[in-house]
């Protein structure tokens, strides 16, 4: 089989092309979380802290940056926490409706028998 051939049956998965749609989508969610940390979040946390919402800038000592990593971190679970909440409202939103129970062939085929032999005995 080909390169080429073997690459095109790669790419035509399922999985592959679920991914590529993830990757896309997700690249697009994180600009509207990145959004929301930046405009609407992190000026209502600036106002509770008196104006600092630039940890980056703020904290330091000896030339080490540990803001950065505090500003990091607060980014990190901002954005976590709004994934799981619009995951979380996704999943109720496409919950699926109960369905009827299924049953197997082979209990129905029990089940015809048994009528079938209690129709008898009368």
């Amino acid at each position: 089989m080909s390169l080429v051939k073997e690459f095109k049956e790669f790419a035509m998965k399922g999985n592959v092309l679920d991914l590529a749609v993830a990757v896309v989508i997700g690249a697009a969610f994180n600009k509207i979380v990145s959004a929301l940390v930046e405009s609407i979040i992190m000026p209502i946390i600036a106002l509770i802290l008196g104006g600092k919402t630039d940890f980056a800038k703020h904290w330091s000592y000896m030339g080490i940056k540990y803001g950065v990593f505090i500003q990091s971190i607060i980014d990190f679970l901002i954005i976590a926490a709004s994934i799981f909440l619009f995951i979380k409202v996704l999943n109720r939103l496409t919950r699926a409706q109960p369905t009827e129970e299924t049953v197997e062939e082979n209990t129905v085929l029990l089940t015809e028998i048994r009528d079938l032999l209690r129709n008898k005995n009368l």
